[in-house]
Formats: C-alpha cells, structure tokens, sequence
C-alpha cells in the first residue's frame, strides 16, 4: 500500500478596507495617550459641613455638656481639617476637602523612600531620549 500526502490549506483573513486606517489612527492615538501618565484630581472629593450641620453638631455638644456627658468648651469641629473654597461658576463657592494634597505627600514618599522605582515608573510615562 501506498500512502498519500495530504493536502495543506493556508487560511487567510482580510481586514475590510474601510476599517484599516481608523485602526491605525487609533493605534496611534493610543501610543500618544499612554505617554500621559495619570492624571490626578486636584477638585473637592467631599463636600465640607454647612454653617447649620456645623450648629447642630455644636448644639448636641451643648446639650451633652449640660449633663455633664460632656467637657466644657469642647468644639464640635475639632480635629477637622480647613475646608477649601471651591469655585463653581456664577460667583458660588461650596467648601469641601480634596485628596489632592494627600496624593502629592504620597508621590514624594514613594520618590523619598525607593527613588529608583519612581525613576522607572516616570520611564514608563515620560521617557527620555536616552531610553
């Protein structure tokens, strides 16, 4: 008996013409994006207390103080840190506390602590032309 050899089929996948350079273009556009890094919110996270929540928590601080459950000249406020003014259009302010600052103080530990992988994340998003 005598064997065969069998036939190969080579399969092919065309990519439609009217998809090509949207492709490319997105491609590209991706590249340019990656180069960004990220980008932080510097806005308010969460709104601060109003001038009557602020009242209400003090007047519950009065009335614990007037049974004693309390000490004397104890602010309900205390601890809190300063809210920021935040601009929101048409002379409106709201008040509010944001992360931001906590961010940065994050960003120059992490540069204190272990310069070297800061150097090579900042490689990832900011490469220079020696890398």
């Amino acid at each position: 008996m005598s064997g065969g050899k069998g036939g190969s089929k080579t399969a092919t996948t065309q990519v439609p013409d009217w998809i090509k350079e949207p492709t490319i273009r997105n491609i590209e556009r991706a590249e340019q994006v990656q180069d960004i890094g990220y980008r932080p919110y510097y806005g308010a996270d969460i709104a601060g207390f109003s001038p009557m929540e602020q009242q209400a928590m003090q007047n519950t601080v009065g009335q614990a103080q007037a049974f004693g459950m309390a000490p004397q000249g104890m602010d309900a406020m205390a601890g809190m840190p300063q809210t920021q003014a935040y601009d929101i259009g048409g002379g409106q302010t709201i008040q509010g506390y944001s992360a931001g600052g906590l961010y940065d103080q994050a960003l120059a530990e992490t540069q204190a602590r272990n310069p070297e992988f800061q150097k090579r994340y900042d490689e990832l998003f900011f490469p220079t032309e020696n890398t």
